[in-house]
């Protein structure tokens, strides 16, 4: 094995190298969403609970995708939503307030940011109110009211948030006990985030706009191996969707996620192997690491793990 690190110089060229394994879904069944802008989806081991972030909706269905209720929340956005023990919580994208902070690293208005003031929903889901909730902050980048985010994954005993982080970190992690976040995680970039088998999984983001056609597993690691600087980055193999999705359950057996471009929920295989790259998958795989630091500068420094000894340009 041959280990190195480089330099990023952010004119140059990053290697052309192969980075992961790639395996791919099918469909085995699938229903149409009742929304006209389908985002969330969980399960809670007998019904489906989707979401439309345009309407503040939310319904309940069977598993054959029959409407069993719908309950409204006005003036909301419901995008992500998981179950966490037996409560099911919902993220709402729509800031409640804005305030503008200095950066931690600088004292200089030049350099401070725009935060947004926002909240999770959570939602007794026999009867469709509101019955608690937790609000947090994070940067908004100034981009306005509404500024992605995604999803919400239930993870041992914390609450995961997806949002549009950019360059800096993407994912909150919020211990719902305390409602106090308590990680900020860079710098994987999940959209929606679920919980399978025991373990944490996202649709990964495929642009700005959040929707990806991927499904990856996260793994939570040390920057630097420094136990105080978590992170969380994808596991090599990527699973290739045929349709951009914003969310995904899971049954006990299968992945189900929420077709965002065929407005249309789907029930998963199980991963059907492809090759690499056009290569073979017996072909001892290439890892290249988070950068360190992130956000990128000139001395950020990106490890990568090759198969054996070679020359890389």
């Amino acid at each position: 094995i041959c280990v190195g690190i480089f330099f990023l110089i952010l004119s140059s060229q990053l290697p052309t190298v192969t980075i992961s394994q790639s395996d791919t879904f099918i469909t085995l069944y699938e229903f149409d969403s009742p929304s006209p802008s389908p985002w969330g989806l969980t399960f809670d081991g007998e019904n489906f609970f989707h979401s439309t972030d345009s309407l503040g909706v939310i319904y309940k269905m069977n598993p054959d995708g029959l409407v069993l209720d719908t309950y409204s929340f006005p003036n909301t956005c419901l995008k992500g939503m998981t179950f966490h023990g037996d409560d099911l919580w919902v993220v709402n994208d729509i800031a409640i307030d804005d305030t503008v902070v200095y950066t931690p690293w600088s004292h200089s208005l030049n350099d401070s940011s725009k935060y947004g003031i926002y909240s999770i929903l959570k939602i007794d889901a026999e009867n469709g109110i509101i019955s608690d909730s937790i609000r947090f902050m994070y940067p908004s980048a100034g981009i306005g009211k509404m500024d992605h985010i995604w999803g919400i994954g239930s993870y041992k005993s914390k609450l995961y948030v997806s949002y549009n982080g950019g360059y800096g970190p993407c994912t909150l992690e919020i211990d719902p006990l305390t409602k106090q976040v308590t990680e900020e995680l860079c710098c994987a970039h999940p959209c929606g985030l679920s919980n399978i088998n025991n373990n944490l999984w996202c649709v990964r983001m495929n642009s700005v706009t959040g929707p990806g056609n991927s499904i990856r597993e996260l793994d939570f690691f040390y920057w630097n191996n420094d136990p105080t600087e978590t992170g969380l980055k994808e596991k090599d193999t990527r699973y290739e969707l045929d349709c951009y999705a914003t969310d995904l359950t899971f049954d006990g057996e299968n992945i189900w996620i929420c077709d965002y471009s065929n407005k249309k929920i789907k029930k998963l295989s199980k991963p059907i192997s492809t090759n690499v790259m056009g290569k073979s998958k017996n072909l001892p795989i290439i890892n290249l690491e988070q950068t360190y630091p992130n956000p990128a500068n000139p001395s950020t420094t990106i490890g990568f793990t090759l198969a054996e000894t070679a020359h890389v340009s």
